[in-house]
């Protein structure tokens, strides 16, 4: 047996969790010794993904708890083994993971949770961006048919019929955060949904809940859309010029664009 052909037994083992016995055969070690081995590498694998997962969704962790959050890790990682060295984009897939858990089932919330989490990770990772202002003249002479605005990469939005930024808020540090757990608390109970817009301060991830029209508007344009068409989106609860305040305060908006 060649060495990609025992790279591939190990991991098929590993995946299994068949205690090793199908190693058998695919290297030259027998008995205790390859159980040992076998097991240090199937505890060093578990451990890697429980460390990923714990960097990338530490508010999943903070829900379950640490002995649970370990369990989901390393089930994760046998269900949804690694594509890739990089570790930092290991648990892209844990939010379906969760939903299809009939264990999970009383913690409706955590999936979203989890994409939250996964949006503030992606969020810190971004490109920089930096707003053309210059561009903006546009606003003013351009047909809003004919004009988009451009959000920075950081920028992110997600919907939920859960109370997602407040139970995000909810696990941050700080003096505030039994205020802040309360808020969440009652969120959940009233069965209150929220839009969580993401972006970066610095180098730190911020999560605020939106308005329906203000998500609707942040929304179509993600998706590229006109400005005229954002604003059919977001009806006429929005309220143009104290957004755009906002975006270029925040450093939301990296640029106007003609179409």
């Amino acid at each position: 047996m060649n060495e990609l052909d025992r790279q591939q037994a190990l991991l098929r083992s590993l995946w299994a969790r068949d205690d090793g016995a199908s190693l058998a055969g695919a290297v030259g070690e027998q008995g205790a010794r390859l159980l040992r081995g076998w097991q240090a590498y199937q505890a060093n694998g578990g451990a890697s993904a429980e460390r990923a997962l714990a960097q990338r969704c530490p508010t999943v962790q903070a829900l379950l708890g640490e002995a649970s959050f370990a369990a989901l890790s390393r089930a994760f990682w046998h269900a949804q083994p690694p594509q890739r060295g990089d570790l930092a984009e290991f648990g892209d897939k844990l939010p379906a993971f969760i939903e299809a858990s009939e264990q999970l089932a009383d913690v409706p919330y955590l999936a979203d949770c989890a994409r939250l989490d996964g949006l503030v990770a992606r969020c810190e990772q971004a490109a920089d961006g930096v707003c053309d202002t210059a561009s903006l003249a546009l606003l003013a002479e351009v047909d809003p048919a004919a004009l988009s605005l451009v959000l920075v990469p950081a920028v992110a939005l997600l919907s939920s019929a859960w109370p997602v930024a407040s139970l995000w808020l909810a696990h941050r540090p700080g003096d505030d955060a039994a205020a802040r757990l309360d808020a969440a608390r009652a969120a959940l109970a009233e069965g209150r949904g929220e839009h969580a817009l993401v972006w970066r301060d610095g180098w730190r991830a911020r999560v605020q809940a939106v308005g329906e029209a203000d998500a609707r508007w942040t929304q179509a344009l993600l998706d590229g859309r006109p400005l005229s068409e954002a604003s059919d989106r977001a009806g006429g609860g929005f309220a143009f010029e104290p957004w755009l305040l906002q975006a270029v305060q925040h450093g939301w908006l990296a640029a106007a664009r003609r179409r």
